[in-house]
């Protein structure tokens, strides 16, 4: 079983092509009983991610900081745990600790700094989880200009640390191909 820490969108986007991907790519971590960490929202592509997750027999653990509970409206009890953070900052620590390795949908600035800081981490050595960018409808594309650009003036000199794929399915199994089950 792996712990996969998803980040992605508050928000699910426009266009019904994210919400497939994020129900795939939970679908495919409930079949293979695999464990999802997340943001802990009901709302946008983390809210489906979740669910197909949960439909599909898998098991999950959401992060929330406090603040954004209000926001997200959550009137129930849910029925996987739920860890309540005072802030950002330590949602993503226990996210990172929580998690074997990482698949990013598209997402908005919140998913773009939990994605640099996992590819900072592993620039630096800190960190060996594998990440996968589920790259739909060519979302990381500016991203990964604006890294190749840094790069080109030697401002980054490793490896990015992050594969790309472009569906669910293609993210999984590379994800499984590098972290394979014991």
């Amino acid at each position: 079983m792996m712990s996969i820490g998803v980040f992605g969108g508050f928000s699910a986007g426009e266009g019904e092509q994210y919400r497939t991907a994020a129900r795939e790519l939970g679908t495919l971590i409930g079949q293979g009983g695999h464990r999802l960490v997340y943001g802990g929202g009901r709302g946008g592509l983390m809210g489906e991610v979740a669910a197909a997750t949960l439909a599909a027999g898998g098991t999950a653990l959401g992060v929330i900081p406090e603040f954004l509970v209000a926001r997200d409206r959550i009137a129930h009890t849910p029925i996987h745990p739920v860890v309540h953070t005072p802030d950002l900052f330590e949602r993503k620590r226990i996210m990172i600790a929580e998690s074997d390795c990482f698949v990013a949908l598209p997402g908005g600035y919140g998913t773009l700094d939990e994605v640099l800081d996992v590819v900072a981490m592993r620039a630096l050595g800190v960190l060996s989880a594998p990440l996968v960018l589920l790259d739909i409808d060519g979302a990381w594309q500016g991203f990964l200009t604006v890294t190749g650009d840094l790069r080109s003036r030697g401002f980054i000199r490793r490896d990015p640390g992050f594969q790309l794929a472009d569906t669910a399915a293609a993210a999984f199994t590379h994800l499984a191909s590098l972290h394979p089950v014991s």
